[in-house]
């Protein structure tokens, strides 16, 4: 191997390594089973299998809430009718989570407030569809798609 291939080599190792992120403190906290502080590949796949569980859950609670031909899929007038009703339910639950965990009053709700708000919306909103946008992009939808010029796209 020629010394500028070793050189590419070890920049896409590097460039890789870069690109492995560190979870969120509350995922780490619990996905990290030897308490070293990193997810190890045993960990990170519990982690991946756990989140590709949630989002199947649910995808199936949209499709039984909204799938009203029962086909499996949204169609784009089941979307718009799902729409209003989602986004409503959202604001519903966010102003129900300030008023039962916002102790400071800031409009917001920090980590250590978040403590038990997702168990109390399962329990107080069991039908509830929680869909959250990506962490560094909140202009994109579920599928990627912008929110700025596709609205409301459930699928």
């Amino acid at each position: 191997m020629s010394a500028s291939a070793e050189n590419t080599d070890n920049k896409v190792r590097l460039f890789e390594a870069d690109r492995k992120k560190t979870p969120p403190k509350h995922l780490l906290e619990k996905f990290d089973q030897d308490g070293n502080g990193t997810l190890d590949e045993t960990e990170r796949n519990q982690l991946k299998q756990t989140m590709s569980e949630r989002r199947q859950a649910v995808k199936a609670k949209i499709l039984k809430r909204f799938d009203s031909d029962k086909d499996g899929q949204l169609s784009p007038e089941e979307k718009k009718a799902a729409a209003p009703i989602i986004i409503d339910e959202r604001k519903k639950i966010k102003a129900a989570l300030l008023e039962q965990f916002d102790k400071d009053s800031d409009g917001k709700l920090s980590m250590d407030e978040r403590e038990g708000a997702r168990e109390w919306v399962k329990q107080n909103y069991p039908d509830a569809i929680a869909l959250r946008a990506r962490k560094g992009d909140r202009n994109k939808g579920p599928q990627g798609q912008d929110r700025r010029t596709k609205k409301n796209n459930l699928n």
